[in-house]
């Protein structure tokens, strides 16, 4: 009986070293890949709902190590850490990127284009590809004026877009093609449709790395695309409030004539973070990307993704700093 008692103790001691190493190897290795330690907190509760694009409150860099956020990293942005031969452009103290999503519309778009011409002014404009080719005159002056141009895929259609990495592949390079035959330019950027959080699988991301683009979500929403509308003032109270003490701000808007408030909203936003110190700029790839931080992934059988549980089982849930 000694004897046994023996051996189960040694069995148990051993599994516990066993234990300890393997969680210790897993915890560095995703420490390694997000950049910074990771600390044990309690489990979250699984009833969290999926974020839609209007509500999307919870962001950061992907490479930001001074977070202060109590939400849990995403496995998402551990799978895209920052390459260790990128140098990313020296940004000034107080920098605003104004983004502008889905067009170009023949209705919207040159109205925006006029309000920045009017301020001296470029932004970035993300461009879905099968619009672009029905407005090739649009693209023309918007890249003639001076503003960047970003992949926003050919179709905007979530279903068929993230269906798997050669779906999205088809999608970017079909409208980089496009905006080729326009200006005679490959811009390497690229926004999500409805957002980063949409690409759940990581051959998703890791295509994208392939291909050679960053991606750019937002932390300045105007909240444009609320089903039941906004009025001007609601986007200016949406991007000040969500630039306010923020230095590097990228906001979201989009040029579609059902949008009509963000339009009308700019000339004062503009002002405001001119009055506000800040300095405009466009997107490229050698902007320091901006990814936001998803709070909870569902379950799914695809071996392809990296779920909620199967990311909590390994690192008793991990929250950033």
């Amino acid at each position: 009986m000694k004897k046994l008692l023996i051996a189960l103790i040694l069995v148990s001691s051993t599994l516990m070293i066993l234990s300890l190493f393997v969680h210790s190897t897993t915890s560095n290795v995703i420490e390694k890949r997000i950049g910074k330690p990771i600390n044990k907190s309690p489990i979250l509760p699984s009833n969290l709902e999926e974020n839609e694009e209007k509500d999307l409150s919870v962001y950061e860099s992907v490479y930001d190590t001074s977070s202060s956020s109590s939400y849990p990293v995403s496995i998402l942005n551990a799978t895209n850490s920052r390459p260790s031969d990128k140098l990313f452009i020296k940004e000034p103290d107080k920098v605003v990127y104004l983004t502008i999503d889905d067009g170009p519309d023949p209705n919207s778009t040159p109205k925006f284009l006029e309000v920045l011409q009017e301020h001296d002014i470029k932004a970035t404009f993300f461009m879905i590809g099968a619009t672009m080719e029905k407005n090739p005159q649009l693209v023309k002056d918007i890249f003639s004026q001076g503003h960047a141009i970003g992949n926003h895929s050919y179709t905007h259609n979530y279903g068929s877009l993230y269906k798997d990495a050669k779906s999205l592949a088809e999608e970017i390079n079909k409208t980089e093609d496009i905006i080729f035959s326009i200006t005679g330019t490959r811009p390497k950027i690229f926004r999500a449709p409805g957002g980063s959080q949409r690409m759940r699988k990581t051959e998703l991301v890791n295509k994208l790395d392939e291909l050679g683009y960053a991606y750019f979500d937002w932390n300045a929403s105007s909240a444009d695309t609320d089903p039941n509308g906004v009025t001007k003032k609601d986007v200016i109270d949406n991007i000040k409030h969500d630039s306010s003490g923020v230095k590097k701000v990228i906001t979201l808007m989009h040029d579609n004539h059902r949008r009509k408030a963000s339009l009308e909203a700019l000339p004062e936003l503009i002002e405001w973070f001119k009055e506000n110190g800040y300095e405009f700029r466009t997107l490229n790839e050698n902007v320091e990307p901006f990814h936001f931080k998803t709070i909870h992934i569902k379950e799914s059988s695809n071996k392809n993704t990296i779920t909620d549980s199967a990311y909590r089982s390994v690192t008793e849930s991990v929250y950033s700093n």
